[in-house]
């Protein structure tokens, strides 16, 4: 089970989405923030939190950027994951006064217990004290270690930028915190919501697979916009609206409200998931908008 929740820290994520993209901010998934006051420049790097570090060398000019920061941001520290899992997974347990009976169908029970035990060799006996978010998370975590070559803890894109920048004496600087990200996912949409939620995505097991395989693909390509568009069009098991203004476009505003005075203290490597970047609500046209110049590093 700590396997699969840290799995779970890493696409927590994933299900991000924007209902706003163009044209102007893709083709790279690292930008140089300039301008408006700063006397050096700093770096934003879109990350796939599942991906090995390695995957740097393939994205011009990230790592002679990060070797120019002072400071590594992130979305949280991660410098604790013993502290990091037992949060989460605190956060994930279902309420007392609430059942999985409660939330479904008895069709739907047998159903989800049914392919939890086909997907994790465990049912309701195991996953039943957590929320249906905390299991859609695992079971998308699931998928997408299954369609990327095995990486260590450790060697994850976001662990090791954050362990590498502590090493050279960098200053790490987290966003947010474990609350904030949990509430997003946990608590803006109600469990039977959540549970509508699950039951799709079990249901549509071929489609999830396919559409993780897809993601993947247009993150190595660096194509923002594809990856916005493929979520925006997707009304198979779309989820709440609330869910989508609490996961991408509140935690975007939050940061944009910091990230002004994080790059005037010090030269940054801000390192994001990457569906943080784009669209009119994204980071990139949201620092646009507040006078500093964006450019796509490329070479």
């Amino acid at each position: 089970m700590r396997k699969l929740i840290f799995i779970m820290i890493l696409t927590i994520f994933a299900y991000s989405v924007s209902a706003h993209t163009n044209n102007t901010k893709t083709g790279s998934l690292l930008w140089k923030v300039s301008g408006n006051g700063l006397k050096q420049p700093s770096y934003i790097f879109g990350t796939y939190h599942l991906f090995s570090f390695n995957f740097l060398d393939s994205v011009a000019g990230a790592k002679e950027a990060f070797a120019k920061s002072k400071q590594m941001v992130g979305e949280l520290m991660m410098n604790d994951m013993n502290t990091l899992v037992k949060e989460i997974q605190a956060a994930g347990i279902m309420p007392q006064d609430t059942t999985w009976q409660m939330l479904l169908s008895e069709e739907d029970y047998k159903f989800v217990d049914k392919t939890l035990v086909e997907t994790f060799g465990a049912g309701f006996q195991s996953f039943g004290i957590f929320k249906p978010s905390m299991i859609s998370v695992l079971y998308d975590g699931n998928i997408n270690q299954k369609n990327l070559p095995a990486v260590k803890q450790e060697e994850t894109l976001d662990i090791w930028l954050q362990q590498e920048a502590t090493k050279r004496g960098l200053t790490v600087v987290g966003l947010e915190t474990v609350q904030d990200q949990v509430s997003a996912l946990f608590e803006s949409a109600s469990l039977k919501q959540q549970a509508a939620y699950l039951v799709c995505l079990f249901k549509n097991a071929d489609y999830s697979v396919n559409q993780t395989r897809k993601r993947i693909d247009l993150y190595r390509k660096a194509d923002l916009n594809e990856m916005f568009k493929m979520l925006e069009d997707d009304i198979t098991c779309p989820m709440s609206a609330e869910q989508q203004t609490a996961l991408i476009d509140k935690r975007n505003k939050r940061w944009l409200e910091q990230l002004p005075a994080i790059m005037a203290k010090h030269p940054s490597f801000i390192a994001v998931g990457c569906l943080h970047l784009a669209g009119e609500i994204g980071l990139l046209q949201g620092l646009e908008k507040l006078g500093y110049k964006i450019e796509a590093v490329k070479k």
